[in-house]
């Protein structure tokens, strides 16, 4: 007797649920064909707006009364569903007894703890919290956005990906033995998870080996693992051909091959202009003598001080003077104790900023002195390599021959894949490779050795990048430049001010000089010059050179006996202009002022009707001052102080977008 079509039976799982004991063993019974939610439920409009994952377990059967065999079977989905915001797919656990709890854990084995992660938990961490309080050695590597690590407290675990990275270094003060105590600097980590804890782990406090094995109230720390990718399942499901097959093709494109498997939100942004490379540039002395500045130090924290030099600073070029010691950089933005007293447990240097970083167990504010070369940032040509990772030459050292373009200190970049992740060793300044493994540049012979802390993964590349020693691509100028012009803007605190009665009096070179107003609107004298608007009490300023510093600019005037504020009414012609008389003439020269608003549009057309536009208005104030001459500053027309008689143009052609709206039509 022959199997039909109509034999072949999908048969129910014992619980038909998205409990945690949905599924089990097959039943008799089966799935009744075209009947309405005859596996999953109707989807709510709850689980449309944060998401949901069933999970449905059911069997292949046939149901005959005879024992001939079935050749050949499989299941496929032969239709997707018509909300795309569903998605359908199929995997196989391959366990007749299974419940949905250990498919769960199929599905979330796409990662699998591996080893130790670079940072402990500093302190307790609390259910629902959505950041975690880390803490690590300064010369560790920072955790990265997208990264998944497993919490680990006795049998209670949980898997949480980084969403943000925020690290500070800090110091930390450890007593021991009767009042004594040691200093150390740890970095502290802010980072931000994608959904929150699930339960309390308890994090130790800071010592100078780590952290402490217990927390403040005695329950043994969690562990923090790293995790790698692991993903064993197979997912089946349907995508449309992105372009028709033909008989004999031996490719198809689809439009995907990728479908949602759990609830989840992804946000991309965009990064432009970003040099290669694993750093942006390198620094180049921008002067051929040396200069030494007075600083002042602030504090930022406990025991954390800093200062900035103005410019950027050449590597290898720092001696600072502070709290009686001497320091010199080493090149790699470490300022190290050369003679004197030596009261600071770290002293840093960024280059390009010239910010100075110190610590101590109390913060240092005063004075101090620093002897540099100015340098400048400068980005150059990238040059790329990679070697191939392949059985033969799979291993943990390699070396690179640059001698035809030799690196320059502080750009050499070396990236590796090793469990389809990537890793990078980056040069520090002074040919020292740091990062994920360790390695020495020889800036000399372009000489590279690289140690690896992983096997690079088979069909991968060890790829290197760097900028070379091309001395042609800079060009140093010796000279002075042009004085910027130093421009103030300013608006007073009152309006209607008597023209005449201002004077502005500035402090340059520890002496008070001023600017007077000549009563039409201008400002002049041994600071400079500039204009002001009486009725608004704007004013702008031209210095002739800029404030001392910590000083500060004082306005002497005096307010006008009255203001007159009269609406007018005017049409403008077709030329834009208008006409009227001012009331209350006769009028103060540089008094007048004059405002107004105009509209402005932009015409959307709809791609239903070429016929139909929508027009979007926006309004833009202007404003009008006399120049004291009868004229208006920045705008057509004239002013009669005598008669109150003016013109006006208020209007002119302008440019304006076009926008296009397009309308993507949804079946639902």
């Amino acid at each position: 007797m022959t199997i039909n079509v109509d034999d072949v039976k999908l048969l129910k799982s014992q619980r038909l649920t998205d409990e945690e004991d949905g599924g089990g063993r097959a039943t008799g019974e089966a799935v009744t064909d075209g009947e309405m939610n005859n596996l999953f439920p109707d989807i709510s409009r709850l689980d449309r707006t944060l998401g949901r994952i069933s999970l449905r377990k059911v069997f292949a059967g046939v149901m005959t009364d005879n024992a001939d065999p079935y050749l050949g079977v499989h299941s496929i989905v032969t239709e997707a569903p018509q909300d795309p915001r569903v998605s359908v797919l199929l995997f196989n656990t391959d366990s007749q007894t299974d419940e949905r709890r250990d498919a769960r854990s199929v599905i979330e084995g796409y990662v699998v703890p591996s080893t130790t992660a670079s940072f402990e938990l500093l302190g307790d961490q609390f259910a629902g919290q959505r950041a975690l309080t880390g803490l690590q050695r300064v010369e560790a590597r920072l955790p990265e956005v997208g990264e998944v690590y497993q919490l680990v407290d006795g049998m209670n675990t949980q898997y949480v990906r980084i969403q943000g990275v925020e690290p500070t270094v800090e110091e930390f003060v450890w007593a021991y033995d009767n009042g004594s105590f040691v200093t150390f600097t740890r970095r502290r980590l802010a980072l931000s998870i994608s959904s929150p804890l699930l339960r309390k782990f308890p994090g130790g406090q800071p010592h100078p080996t780590g952290t402490t094995p217990q927390n403040l109230s005695g329950s043994s720390k969690s562990q923090v693992l790293a995790t790698q990718v692991a993903d064993a399942a197979r997912y089946y499901g349907i995508s449309p051909l992105a372009s028709a097959a033909t008989a004999g093709d031996m490719n198809l494109n689809v439009q995907s091959v990728y479908a949602q498997l759990v609830p989840s939100a992804t946000r991309e942004s965009a990064l432009t202009n970003q040099p290669g490379g694993a750093r942006s540039g390198y620094m180049v002395a921008s002067s051929p003598n040396s200069r030494t500045l007075s600083l002042n130090f602030t504090q930022v924290a406990s025991g954390h001080s800093r200062a900035f030099c103005t410019t950027g600073v050449l590597p290898q070029s720092v001696n600072l003077s502070i709290g009686g010691g001497v320091y010199a950089d080493d090149g790699a933005g470490e300022l190290t104790h050369r003679s004197g007293s030596d009261s600071f447990t770290r002293i840093t240097i960024d280059y390009e900023t010239g910010e100075i970083n110190a610590w101590r167990s109390s913060a240092f504010t005063g004075s101090a002195s620093v002897t540099y070369r100015p340098a400048t940032s400068v980005t150059g040509q990238a040059i790329t390599g990679k070697i191939d990772i392949t059985l033969g030459s799979r291993g943990y050292a390699y070396t690179l021959n640059l001698a035809e373009a030799k690196p320059r200190p502080g750009t050499l970049s070396v990236s590796f894949m090793a469990l389809g992740k990537w890793y990078e060793l980056r040069d520090r300044g002074n040919g020292e490779l740091v990062g994920e493994g360790s390695g020495s540049v020889d800036f000399a012979s372009g000489a590279a050795s690289i140690s690896l802390s992983a096997l690079p993964d088979v069909g991968s590349s060890l790829i290197y990048s760097y900028i070379g020693q091309l001395d042609d691509n800079i060009v140093s100028h010796v000279g002075t430049g042009p004085v910027p012009d130093i421009r103030i803007e300013h608006r007073l605190p009152h309006d209607g001010i008597e023209p005449g009665s201002l004077v502005v009096t500035v402090t340059m070179g520890s002496e008070p000089v001023t600017l007077a107003d000549a009563g039409d609107g201008t400002l002049a004298g041994a600071a400079g010059t500039g204009q002001i608007a009486y009725a608004s009490g704007m004013l702008v300023l031209q210095l002739a050179s800029t404030p001392d510093a910590g000083s500060s600019i004082q306005f002497d005037y005096d307010r006008a006996g009255f203001d007159v504020d009269v609406p007018l009414t005017a049409s403008p012609d077709t030329g834009g202009m208008i006409t009227g008389t001012i009331p209350g003439a006769p009028l103060k020269p540089g008094s007048v002022q004059m405002r107004w608003q105009s509209q402005r549009k932009a015409t959307i057309p709809s791609d239903n009707n070429a016929a139909t536009a929508y027009t979007g208005t926006v309004l833009v104030d202007h404003e009008a001052n006399d120049d004291g001459a009868g004229n208006w500053i920045g705008y057509l027309g004239s002013v009669n102080y005598t008669t109150g008689a003016f013109s006006l143009k208020v209007e002119q052609a302008y440019d304006y977008h076009e926008h296009e709206v397009r309308y993507e039509l949804i079946e639902v």
